[in-house]
């Protein structure tokens, strides 16, 4: 049977403190706090550790893009603009929208343990990325959370063609419950099950119903994300960042305010390991669940390293040296996993290792790739 963990034989393993310092340093060209670069680098290593190629670091070249077009404020000043006993509302002031959807997602964490419930918005910031990244962060604290994000101010598709399929793209959204025993229940996904329009038309003549459940889910998340809770008030300007056109929209829910938590942690728990024990999907080698998947990724690679394909590699080599930021796999000779990891001897990167050993020859360092100067490096900013 074919495996769902099936890694392209031209990766390498770098390790996660690796990736995280280089795109921390990335970040940091911009003018950005160290606290907020690496904030940020975080999610995106989170993400890259549970094998969600689309939302990790790849994401970087279209940050670069923005930040280098004046399109994100790279210092948001972000407000707390509204607040009850359960709801908030924040104003990302243009920012990253990792930044204010973390403190979002804290202020939904602390509501709902105090009161059960609470329901947490930001507004005017760029993307959010995965939304499992602050799904994770209430699972913490044991609390069941819903969030979507998406983009605000939405017009209609102008192409004479377009179907009421392409009214909507797909904004992310998450579901997670917490359990006793790891992994929890997480569903993480953008809003459609199809990943083009020739798919869309192939289901419509032999299966329609996912895609009229795909296009409910794509309305619900766009307009409860983005025309609820990334709307501006009338009487406000407009963000004077244009990449600022994000929402973010979180409930957080505690157990313990509905019943015993211990006893439905353990119910989920049972539910959970159960359902794993069963036959798997056909066609497949494991039986998963929603987040059991990812989840077995991120415990196996934060040891191992994190597999980046030569693609994924080529995207970041095209970034770091037009910024003068180091690339680890061009600098570092090649080595086997060492746990704990030995340290570069100039520099802080830890070991990595190819998968594959012919794809050694293919890392020699190019001849047109420019000499690193760390002392001309813009170091980030302390505050």
């Amino acid at each position: 049977m074919p495996s769902l963990e099936s890694i392209p034989p031209d990766a390498v393993r770098i390790m996660p403190d690796n990736l995280r310092t280089l795109a921390t340093e990335i970040l940091c060209q911009f003018d950005l706090p160290k606290a907020d670069a690496s904030r940020i680098a975080d999610c995106l290593v989170q993400v890259d550790l549970r094998g969600v190629v689309s939302h990790g670091t790849r994401q970087l070249q279209r940050y670069v893009k923005e930040f280098k077009a004046g399109q994100i404020n790279p210092r948001p000043k972000i407000r707390l603009v509204q607040e009850t006993p359960v709801s908030a509302v924040f104003d990302g002031d243009g920012g990253a929208g990792y930044l204010v959807a973390t403190r979002a997602t804290e202020a939904a964490v602390q509501k709902a343990s105090a009161q059960g419930i609470a329901m947490v918005a930001s507004r005017a910031h760029g993307h959010v990325g995965s939304c499992g990244i602050y799904a994770r962060m209430a699972l913490q604290h044991n609390l069941v959370t819903w969030s979507v994000a998406g983009g605000r101010d939405w017009i209609p598709p102008t192409h004479p063609d377009a179907t009421v399929w392409e009214a909507m793209k797909s904004p992310p959204m998450c579901f997670a419950i917490p359990s006793s025993e790891d992994p929890p229940l997480v569903l993480d996904m953008n809003a459609t099950m199809f990943k083009g329009m020739d798919q869309v038309e192939k289901a419509m003549q032999t299966f329609p119903d996912p895609v009229f459940k795909s296009l409910g889910i794509r309305f619900i998340s766009t307009i409860l994300a983005g025309a609820m809770a990334g709307a501006i008030p009338a009487d406000q300007p407009e963000p004077a960042f244009s990449g600022a056109s994000r929402g973010f929209f979180i409930v957080a829910v505690h157990p313990g305010h509905l019943g015993d938590l211990e006893t439905f942690t353990q119910e989920v728990r049972r539910i959970l390991s159960e359902s794993l024990k069963l036959n798997p999907l056909p066609g497949l080698d494991t039986a998963e669940i929603p987040g059991s998947r990812e989840w077995k990724r991120e415990q196996a690679w934060a040891r191992e390293g994190i597999p980046i394909t030569k693609e994924h590699q080529h995207l970041l080599s095209t970034i770091a040296p037009d910024l003068h930021v180091q690339i680890p796999w061009y600098t570092e000779p090649l080595c086997h996993p060492i746990l704990p990891p030995t340290r570069h001897p100039k520099k802080s990167w830890p070991a990595w290792t190819p998968l594959n050993p012919a794809f050694k020859k293919s890392l020699k360092t190019p001849p047109n790739q420019p000499k690193i100067n760390f002392k001309s490096c813009r170091p980030c900013s302390p505050d």
